[in-house]
């Protein structure tokens, strides 16, 4: 290269002195230095203030341009340690890439004796040996350092990771696991690891005061294992970046699909932060893009801090929309992903059943039906038909089919108020079904079926999407059939969270300092029959019901057929007997013999499912595309819509 091309970088008084003959009549070096970078132009150099970078950076940012535009760089003393800490990086994450590359296209065989060496030394118990697919996640893992997986719910995610850890703590590479998810994980973090290791590890839960916590981080010891939830991590970052200091950490992030947003935000950038001190990172999440490829990219900057997963924000915005395979190709070295079908569970058998709905609750069916069809007659187009309907909220005909006394209290969770009808007759329908102590047809339904289940000294979970018949439906259980019946819903914390202590939990919902992980604790320990009564947005996320509940009754459902899926995965997960029989029970309304709304929703989930059950359970990495706001989805699809009031106009599809 001719010497005019050749530059060299140092430091002069904190700022960048950038020198090279070929600058001065560059036009696009006089671009880049003076208009973005703020230069001053001296004679064949130009001196680049810091700004708000920080000299690493400037120096990157510089050093990446001269390179891209055919100039040969050279740095003194400290540019120049810079630069080359710089490329060792990038050669690191390419030997990296193309050794996991190899590695998952089987092209070279990963030696799994010196990880079943570690782990038997360790003092890992036979009676968490892992499974195929588990072993895969491990090498993979352990070739590729930095890794994301994002197997299905069920797969036993947890179980993997903690092998990966457990073999980075036995070679030294780590000294210290930190896990931060929500407050749901917290519990199957503890079990698999006192079921794996023993006291070997010691979790630690970190909660309290700011005080209170201080102190178990200065307590914290070799081979503990933290546990955290998102704001803790968010409020304590510079406590822990301390932490990360002291101690070569790994940092694992459960439910990582919590941490999506593109822009703003304060749970990822910490997170980021913290992982640019850790030695050795994961994720893990079984729907890392519910909403689209965008929700990768907070993801792959806790994998890769540095950005070489995703570069630029914007740039990653623009690559996901013009060539989203291309981005998965790249992504896909770091990736693990076991399909559902690797499994090797027991298929599910799911059973319909009718009930007629009779007395006060058809009248009151109707009359909602009626309202519905009242608004959408006054609509001129059939463009503000849908818009009238959606308006309308669908869910009050779901609600109505399952039991019209939730439509005595607010719900919080679909922001529905309590209905306060200008119709005498529905309020007085409303009113007489109150005190007349008539039983919603869906309920005394499963209380037939529960009668049957129970015989067989079996559990059930119990699922429906309204807080209010929840509470309805655990009654009717305990004075009917005088079994343990336990309820789990929004006002029973997921933990006794560090900063946000949640002393809502009804007395009734849940004695005083109950969890949802010590109600489920004390259902699945029951030695006979039992019911869990609950709704999905409570529990479709990081619970397992398998080891001793096979059997599930929907009372209701809604549009949202992820949710819906997710929930059957609490009973249909790994661990499961080869012979288990895995029954769900779906309860749909009828009126007069006639299909109500329940048929609709069956037809929609039955068409979702399909393309659904592909992308949370296949092997492939693929947004599921559903809403930022759980009920929109809830409520329908612009295609359901057209379905709904097809069938409230009484036309055919």
């Amino acid at each position: 290269m001719e010497n005019s091309k050749r530059v060299t970088l140092e430091f002069v008084d904190d700022e960048l002195l950038v020198v090279g003959t070929a600058l001065a009549v560059d036009r696009r070096a006089r671009l880049f230095f003076r208009s973005v970078l703020g230069a001053k132009a001296l004679e064949g150099a130009y001196r680049c203030p810091r700004r708000r970078l920080s000299t690493s950076t400037l120096v990157l940012r510089v050093y990446d341009w001269l390179l891209a535009n055919g100039y040969e760089a050279e740095g003194a003393g400290e540019v120049k340690t810079t630069v080359n800490a710089e490329l060792e990086r990038r050669r690191s994450f390419v030997r990296t890439q193309e050794a996991a590359q190899k590695q998952k296209g089987k092209s070279v065989d990963f030696d799994f004796s010196r990880v079943d060496s570690s782990l038997q030394t360790f003092g890992w118990s036979e009676e968490r040996k892992l499974r195929p697919h588990q072993r895969a996640g491990v090498a993979h893992a352990l070739t590729a350092i930095n890794v994301g997986n994002f197997s299905v719910p069920g797969a036993g995610k947890t179980t993997t990771t903690l092998a990966t850890a457990v073999t980075h703590l036995q070679s030294g590479t780590v000294d210290l696991v930190v896990v931060v998810g929500p407050l749901a994980c917290f519990d199957p973090w503890e079990k698999e690891t006192r079921i794996a290791v023993g006291p070997l590890i010691r979790t630690r839960r970190v909660r309290g005061s700011a005080r209170q916590r201080q102190a178990i981080y200065q307590k914290t010891r070799t081979r503990d294992l933290l546990l955290l939830s998102y704001p803790t991590a968010a409020a304590d970052q510079l406590m822990l970046l301390d932490l990360f200091v002291t101690h070569n950490v790994m940092l694992i992030v459960d439910e990582s699909h919590r941490v999506k947003r593109f822009r703003g935000g304060v749970w990822a950038p910490a997170l980021v932060e913290l992982a640019k001190r850790a030695k050795v990172r994961m994720v893990l999440s079984g729907t890392p893009m519910p909403q689209s490829g965008r929700d990768l990219y907070s993801q792959l900057n806790i994998l890769w801090p540095d950005g070489q997963l995703t570069g630029t924000r914007d740039a990653f915005a623009a690559r996901v929309e013009n060539d989203f395979d291309d981005v998965v190709r790249e992504v896909m070295p770091f990736v693990s992903r076991t399909p559902k079908s690797a499994l090797g569970l027991p298929p599910y058998s799911i059973h319909h059943h009718s009930a007629n709905l009779s007395g006060t609750q058809a009248e009151i069916y109707e009359l909602i039906e009626g309202r519905f069809r009242q608004k959408i007659a006054d609509a001129a187009t059939w463009r503000d038909k849908i818009d009238s309907l959606r308006r309308g909220r669908p869910i009050r005909l779901l609600q109505a089919a399952t039991n019209p006394l939730v439509f005595s209290s607010k719900d919080a969770y679909f922001r529905l108020p309590r209905i306060e009808d200008s119709s005498p007759t529905l309020m007085e329908r409303l009113a007489n079904y109150g005190s007349g102590g008539e039983v919603p047809a869906k309920s005394a339904l499963a209380v037939e079926l529960i009668t049957s289940i129970a015989q067989r000294g079996e559990k059930v979970v119990c699922w429906s999407n309204f807080v209010a018949n929840l509470d309805h439906f655990r009654n009717l259980v305990s004075e009917s059939l005088g079994i343990p019946c336990y309820q789990i819903d929004g006002r029973v914390p997921a933990g006794r969270d560090d900063l946000h202590l949640d002393a809502r939990a009804d007395a009734e919902v849940a004695g005083d300092g109950d969890t949802r992980e010590s109600v489920i604790d004390r259902f699945l320990q029951e030695p006979g029959p039992a019911v869990l009564v609950t709704n999905p947005a409570s529990c479709s996320e990081s619970i397992s019901l398998h080891s001793s509940c096979h059997n599930a009754i929907y009372l209701d459902r809604t549009y949202d057929c992820a949710m819906y899926l997710q929930s059957i995965d609490r009973i249909h997960r790994l661990g499961l007997p080869a012979d288990a029989s895995i029954n769900i029970h779906i309860i749909d309304a009828l009126v007069d013999g006639r299909e109500t709304v329940d048929a609709l929703v069956q037809s929609s989930l039955e068409s979702k499912s399909r393309r659904m059950q592909q992308l949370l359970e296949g092997a492939e990495l693929l947004p599921i595309d559903l809403s930022e706001d759980p009920s929109v989805d809830a409520e329908g699809s612009e295609r359901d819509l057209e379905l709904l009031l097809r069938y409230l106009l009484g036309q055919g599809e």
